[in-house]
């Protein structure tokens, strides 16, 4: 977003507005003034590091085109004649829509996809801004509950469950201190494995002979052989139709309990993964302005597209940007391709290679009175017309 701002103030644009709480919040004409808040330097700066997302988000699926015509309505009644929506895969579903229906009345409108999701999990593009930092945490706090289950001098089993409803990536990632310092997860269970309890309990047994404390790992959606989700679900569904998980860690953990004596504990590393920056990627954070910045670069000319990432060489670390059709992107999802040794998920030279740079470097953030300085947006300030 930072990016896109900075970028669209040196072409000289007129307004820059941003739309709170996504598309849902845009047909609300939910819109602020972004050249009015943003006042500094130091405020860009601020924006350009501060997690979650500044104007709000929305699970809210376009599904008519009444609302895509209003969408439109709106856009044009703020003489706004480029659209560009930052998000993961139902925001590109949005993009898809949006953009067919204005190719299709014929208005001159532009709609851009700018990627950022934790969850890695879009075609088009090497990897997706946000991923990298996500990534970063879930690996370090792998590493560091690793330290705090070695404390123990009696048998322990403990179960971290990370996000990843389809595609296993951030699960992955927090596999790699195991490969770098030699402590960390013993099992992983990702989201594109057939997950079976039996076979659990089995690597469980056989890892008992080498050490007194089990550190497992598991996506939020793995499945069964029949390929239900293992966590509960309320049999609800959002917008998108997508089940609402209740946590396949607890389940585990109670069937675990079952069958073994011992402390068995679980843990969900939950919007932490999504929002903490004491473990920011600066290659993510300067990769996700730049991004933003070619999104806007390209939006004057081109409609219909969401801005890939494609890499270059590993060592060093080499990308360029380039325009992915989005109709290549919307509604599918980017899985890892399971390397297994046993029954369980293993990383592997590739994989470490793939994500090691995506975790480099660090942001400085600014602190006062040990609280870490991030810019907020005024959301009572709305664009009246």
């Amino acid at each position: 977003m930072a990016g896109c701002y900075k970028k669209a103030i040196e072409l000289g644009f007129d307004n820059v507005y941003g739309a709170l709480y996504g598309v849902q919040g845009l047909l609300d004409s939910k819109i602020i003034d972004m050249k009015a808040q943003i006042k500094t330097d130091e405020d860009l700066n601020r924006l350009k590091i501060t997690p979650a997302s500044a104007l709000g988000s929305c699970r809210y699926k376009v599904d008519s085109e009444e609302k895509l015509a209003k969408i439109v309505e709106i856009l044009k009644s703020f003489n706004i004649n480029y659209f560009i929506y930052i998000g993961g895969n139902d925001s590109m579903d949005t993009v898809y829509q949006l953009s067919k229906y204005i190719e299709k009345i014929g208005e001159d409108i532009h709609v851009m996809g700018s990627p950022k999701t934790i969850d890695n999990d879009l075609f088009g593009t090497d990897h997706t801004p946000g991923f990298g930092s996500a990534a970063k945490f879930v690996a370090n706090s792998v590493y560091e509950i690793a330290k705090d289950v070695e404390i123990y001098d009696y048998r322990t089993i403990t179960i971290v469950e990370i996000m990843g409803r389809y595609a296993g990536w951030l699960t992955a990632a927090g596999a790699i201190s195991k490969k770098l310092c030699n402590l960390g997860a013993d099992l992983v269970y990702i989201s594109e494995d057939t997950f079976e309890f039996d076979n659990l309990v089995k690597e469980i047994n056989e890892n008992f002979k080498r050490t007194d404390n089990i550190l497992i790992l598991v996506s939020e959606g793995i499945k069964d052989s029949s390929n239900n989700f293992i966590s509960k679900t309320s049999g609800k569904k959002d917008k998108f139709g997508h089940a609402q998980l209740q946590g396949p860690s607890h389940i585990i953990r109670d069937k675990l309990k079952e069958i073994y004596d011992m402390p068995i504990r679980s843990i969900e590393l939950n919007i932490l993964q999504r929002c903490d920056m004491s473990f920011a990627s600066k290659t993510d954070v300067e990769e996700s302005f730049e991004v933003g910045e070619f999104s806007v670069e390209c939006v004057e000319n081109h409609s219909g597209k969401m801005v890939g990432i494609k890499r270059i060489s590993n060592k060093p670390y080499k990308t360029e940007f380039e325009l992915v059709d989005i109709e290549k992107v919307a509604n599918k999802t980017k899985m890892i391709i399971p390397k297994y040794t046993d029954s369980h998920f293993q990383i592997d030279d590739e994989f470490m290679d793939y994500i090691l740079p995506l975790i480099e470097g660090e942001i400085d953030v600014e602190y006062k009175n040990g609280i870490a300085q991030y810019f907020a947006f005024d959301k009572e300030e709305i664009v009246k017309l």
